[in-house]
């Protein structure tokens, strides 16, 4: 019972988007397991990856992708190995934290899906220029995830971090981890490379367009009666909240990349959590 009660004081916590895609990743994972062995003790273990392969990964070749078009959405939640699966989940747990800190758990669900979706369109772009005679899959969080992490990184790049016990900025963690996994041996999982680069180009487009206004941001999110309120107040006034709330973000965010979020007091991170939509 303590452990469903933990599940749901996170479920309605800071990290609740990163919990989320923790739980439906792991659930994907252990069914599809299931499942393929499940097929495999009839005989046939090929049969049960091949059809998991088919209806939830997204297929290289057109004619095999738009009869099953909604993969490009599914891909980014499968993963067949334990080593796949375990080192996608550990950078979501600990990067979607600090990005759920600093800019929300709301928009996290947006980077996380629009960020895997690009990785998806940049991969069958990168699979159809080289033109292979082998259908090709793809699975697993890692554009997403990586869309994340450059997210984060690109909104405030001199957040300090601590892995291993080693003080360093997001941002060159983020070009370290996209170094290595994306750039190095390029004939290896072209795929999923091509993927990566797609979730870090809108996790960069995504964290250039939040330091500049929000443009980008602002796409999917509905508008409120708080812009008919504005039009209440004088121009001169309207600029002036503006400013003032958006200088003491900054103040706070600043506050965060020197001694980190659990350096906040409780008002400062109240205050953070109540205007995420304003910045």
């Amino acid at each position: 019972m303590s452990f469903t009660r933990d599940i749901q004081t996170q479920l309605k916590g800071t990290y609740r988007s990163v919990v989320i895609f923790l739980l439906i990743n792991v659930a994907v994972f252990l069914t599809c397991n299931v499942l393929i062995h499940l097929v495999a003790i009839g005989g046939d273990s090929e049969t049960g990856v091949g059809i998991l392969f088919q209806w939830l990964c997204m297929q290289s070749k057109l004619d095999g992708f738009l009869p099953h078009f909604w993969t490009i959405g599914t891909y980014m939640f499968v993963h067949i190995s334990l080593w796949h699966i375990l080192s996608n989940m550990l950078w979501l747990w600990f990067l979607g934290r600090i990005f759920c800190e600093v800019l929300g758990s709301k928009r996290m669900v947006n980077v996380y899906l629009l960020g895997g979706i690009t990785g998806g369109i940049v991969y069958f772009i990168t699979e159809t220029i080289i033109n292979s005679p082998v259908t090709g899959y793809l699975l697993g969080a890692s554009g997403a995830v990586m869309a994340i992490v450059v997210a984060v990184a690109t909104y405030t790049p001199d957040y300090r971090i601590f892995p291993f016990g080693i003080p360093m900025k997001l941002k060159w963690l983020a070009l370290i981890s996209f170094a290595l996994t994306t750039l190095l041996n390029l004939s290896e999982n072209t795929g999923g490379k091509a993927a990566h680069l797609g979730g870090a180009l809108f996790g960069l487009a995504y964290g250039y367009s939040m330091r500049k206004g929000n443009p980008l941001a602002n796409i999917f999110k509905r508008k409120t009666k708080l812009r008919v309120a504005h039009k209440r107040v004088s121009d001169t006034e309207f600029v002036v909240q503006k400013t003032s709330v958006r200088k003491r973000i900054d103040e706070i965010l600043d506050k965060i990349s020197k001694s980190g979020y659990d350096s906040l007091t409780k008002d400062e991170k109240e205050f953070l959590q109540k205007n995420h939509d304003k910045f």
